[in-house]
């Protein structure tokens, strides 16, 4: 039997669990850990082939999919480096995020989980699991017990580079693959829906974010009102918006487009801060 203990002022609360219901539950969340892993290696496997990345079946590989994603997103610019140059490290901190709390988490609950499934009674008093007193935990003992210390630190630390990198990553690719919404796909990945987003996107060629900002913002006779012209109305053409319609597709800024490339140019023996850029995105 699984007991949950509320301490209270007035006394305890407990709550049974049959254990039927913990193996429902516990298939039902197996089930949307596979549901999900799936959809994130199809997506990424789809990506990576689109992109003619070698291996791309390293996708289907936990934690390994790290490294195919930000193959998979290029030469694009994370702080100063392309993510293919990154793509090692970040998986090895990505998988260290995701294997040091496994570890933690099998060291001090699988004693009591093993005891639960063979017959023993276990209670969840605060959060903590205890057992009856004829429980033997065989992972209680003073090694054990100062190796979980240091994994439960490591794992606070890993948990905040987990999320620079997943973040960073997931930013990268929808500014690729789905410029439109690249923002609120990137937070609504960081909530554990990733899988979902990037499965719906497998399909999506490939986009320059910057060309994407000049053709939506500066082309097409781009105006505050849509249509390039005041009073326009149907097919009657009124005033014109600062020109003629052909100079819509224009720089807007084009008057201030002689300025010099750097303000402090004269300190810098002429050269242009732009000479590194190879044209592709950079999130910095």
């Amino acid at each position: 039997m699984l007991d949950f203990i509320i301490e209270t002022g007035d006394g305890n609360i407990v709550q049974s669990v049959p254990k039927g219901a913990v193996i429902f539950i516990l298939a039902l969340i197996a089930a949307f850990y596979v549901l999900f892993y799936i959809l994130r290696s199809v997506g990424i496997y789809k990506l990576a082939k689109g992109q003619g990345v070698e291996k791309a079946f390293m996708a289907w590989i936990p934690c390994v999919w790290m490294f195919t994603a930000c193959k998979v997103i290029g030469k694009s610019r994370i702080f100063g480096y392309s993510a293919e140059k990154l793509a090692l490290l970040f998986t090895v901190i990505f998988t260290a995020a995701v294997v040091v709390p496994l570890v933690y988490n099998f060291l001090t609950y699988f004693p009591y989980i093993a005891y639960y499934f063979e017959g023993g009674h276990v209670s969840i008093v605060n959060g903590l699991p205890q057992g009856d007193s004829d429980m033997v935990n065989h992972f209680d003992t003073n090694a054990i017990n100062v190796i979980c210390k240091i994994f439960y630190i490591l794992a606070r630390v890993l948990e905040i580079a987990e999320i620079f990198v997943t973040v960073t990553v997931y930013i990268a690719l929808f500014r690729k693959f789905w410029p439109e919404h690249y923002i609120l796909a990137a937070v609504l990945s960081f909530f554990r829906l990733f899988p979902i987003f990037v499965f719906a996107i497998r399909n999506r060629k490939a986009v320059n974010f910057n060309e994407y900002i000049k053709r939506r913002y500066y082309g097409s006779g781009y105006t505050p009102y849509g249509n390039g012209y005041y009073g326009g109305n149907g097919g009657e053409r009124g005033t014109p918006y600062y020109g003629n319609p052909s100079d819509g597709d224009n720089d807007p800024f084009g008057e201030f487009s002689n300025r010099p490339d750097e303000p402090f140019g004269e300190f810098s023996d002429g050269k242009n801060s732009d000479d590194n850029n190879d044209g592709n995105d950079n999130l910095n």
